[in-house]
């Protein structure tokens, strides 16, 4: 009778248990720019220097050089970046102010959540690097910026490639910038 009594006591708390309502949990609300570039805020770093920093720890100019408004769109299979004529002014006046042989240090960052780094780099640079770069364009009249994996191509580049993050590819998204 006892051993009923006990089977019967465990077949209503195993039912009790299933018959809990399941509250969805809604995800964070990401909030903040969905999508900028910032400079590096210490002129001591460089573009190479960044590895040695966790992302997180990088410090960052208070002003992006670029944000979600400057894009035009997205073509993510193989981050290109369409640009309005202003942003791309800027960035031309950005590489024809001449950059330093290993690059002027910047950080992608989603949502205000820092990505990846990299640097805006010069196809005149004698430096190698293993980074993501961002190279100067040779058309000044052209309005896209191609986010490449290593110089002087991508046999430079070692490690996973941090452009495909999801949080990157969600902002995007969201700004309703992805062209595929």
């Amino acid at each position: 009778m006892v051993k009923k009594s006990v089977l019967a006591l465990i077949v209503i708390l195993i039912l009790l248990c299933g018959c809990q309502s399941q509250e969805e949990v809604e995800p964070a609300a990401l909030e903040g720019e969905p999508f900028a570039i910032y400079l590096v805020g210490d002129s001591q770093i460089t573009s190479p220097d960044l590895k040695n920093y966790a992302l997180d720890k990088i410090p960052l100019n208070a002003v992006p050089i670029l944000k979600t408004d400057d894009l035009v769109s997205y073509d993510w299979e193989h981050h290109g970046i369409n640009l309005t004529e202003q942003a791309y002014a800027r960035l031309i006046a950005l590489f024809y102010s001449g950059l330093p042989s290993a690059g002027v240090p910047f950080v992608v960052v989603a949502y205000q959540e820092p990505i990846y780094a990299g640097g805006f780099w010069s196809p005149l640079s004698t430096l190698s690097f293993d980074g993501i770069v961002i190279l100067q364009p040779f058309d000044p009249a052209g309005q896209t910026l191609y986010i490449q994996l290593g110089f002087p191509d991508e046999g430079a580049f070692t490690g996973a490639d941090p452009r495909d993050n999801p949080r990157l590819q969600q902002a995007l998204q969201d700004a309703g910038l992805i062209r595929e």
